[in-house]
């Protein structure tokens, strides 16, 4: 069957593919970079927050292992830059660290839970949307012109790997071998940790299998998928730019072409709704005060402009990008992470939140 599609179809396919089983494991897991960073921040409950950091370390492991493997070019990805616009990078991370706080979930986490009938999510990821997209190509792109000419460092290497290899003068397939041994041994123990404690279980075999699909989404992209003919952007998990391709997808359907990022959006809402109705967790959820929509607007807005300035979000950059160890993931993550403390410290002088470190609701 696979054998008559053109690759870009197969791109397609796998794209729905990997959204609907991120779909499917972030709702029944809670799989939640917000949880995981608040849990940081108060020294509470480390379930998510080892989750993700084995997402991660697999994460990175299977797309180093990838790269020499199937000679994937991260270069035609958005995370390997000759040139690091640092301030937007800063900048922008700052900007979506808070945004998530005050919207209580990343832009990944508010896709889930608008799956499930969270309107408030639904409001956050259509503001997401919309500022993502005006940020990129429509209002605001001039101002983002401007502020990512402001600092700019060239780069001789682009990622973590290469700069290592030529400073100990090794091969860079070397050291990337060596970095996936590291990686995979790191993840390991943190796995053998909640499977010995029986703490978590679920959660970290989610991690395990979503760390996977961020490699995979670079396996379909740039092995699968790549035709010469039609070249696309080598892309794996990330929601906000996608987010804004879908909604004018929607928008213009007759006249617009679906990718890989747009199937993987409809692929997460329907691995969300799939999981939520099995589990019989639909529920309509709405905002109970004007002020607290308000607030939830303001971190839409804040994600959808900061993570296209971070150029990614809390998984584009914080998963997807990680895994390639480009130096713009490493800037970006760090900012969201400073955003984020801003963030928390803002919530928790709220009276109706202080306390509550659950995911986004």
């Amino acid at each position: 069957m696979f054998e008559e599609l053109e690759p870009t179809d197969i791109m397609l396919v796998g794209g729905g593919l990997i959204g609907l089983i991120f779909g499917l494991l972030g709702q029944s897991s809670r799989f939640c970079f917000r949880q995981a960073v608040a849990e940081s921040f108060e020294s509470k409950r480390a379930g998510q927050l080892r989750g993700w950091l084995i997402a991660t370390l697999i994460a990175v492991a299977g797309t180093q292992a990838l790269l020499p493997a199937f000679e994937i070019d991260l270069g035609e990805s958005a995370y390997w830059v000759e040139s690091l616009p640092i301030f937007s990078l800063v900048a922008g991370g700052i900007m979506f660290g808070i945004g998530m706080m005050l919207a209580r979930g990343c832009a990944g986490r508010q896709v889930v839970l608008a799956a499930t009938g969270n309107l408030r999510s639904l409001i956050v990821i259509m503001t997401i949307a919309l500022t993502g997209y005006m940020t990129m190509r429509g209002l605001f792109a001039p101002v983002r012109q401007q502020i990512e000419g402001l600092w700019q460092m060239p780069l001789e290497n682009p990622d973590v790997i290469q700069s290592l290899a030529a400073m100990i003068s090794f091969d860079a397939d070397v050291v990337r071998i060596w970095a996936v041994v590291v990686a995979a041994l790191l993840a390991l123990v943190l796995v053998l940790r909640s499977v010995i404690l029986r703490e978590n279980l679920y959660l970290t075999l989610a991690s395990v299998i979503i760390g996977s699909i961020v490699a995979g989404g670079w396996y379909v992209t740039g092995v699968i998928g790549y035709d010469d003919f039609e070249p696309q952007r080598l892309e794996s998990l990330t929601f906000v730019a996608p987010g804004g391709n879908a909604m004018q997808f929607l928008m213009i359907y007759t006249g617009a072409t679906a990718n890989f990022g747009i199937m993987l959006i409809g692929g997460v809402i329907a691995g969300s709704f799939i999981s939520a109705l099995t589990r019989r967790e639909l529920k309509l959820q709405s905002f109970s005060q004007p002020n607290e929509m308000l607030r939830y607007l303001l971190g839409g807005a804040l994600m959808g402009s900061g993570a296209v300035m971070a150029i990614g979000c809390s998984i584009g950059q914080g998963l997807s990008g990680i895994s390639t160890l480009g130096f713009s993931s490493i800037i970006s993550l760090s900012a969201i992470i400073v955003g984020s403390r801003i963030g928390h410290v803002i919530m928790k002088r709220q009276e109706n939140v202080q306390g509550n470190l659950a995911a986004a609701e």
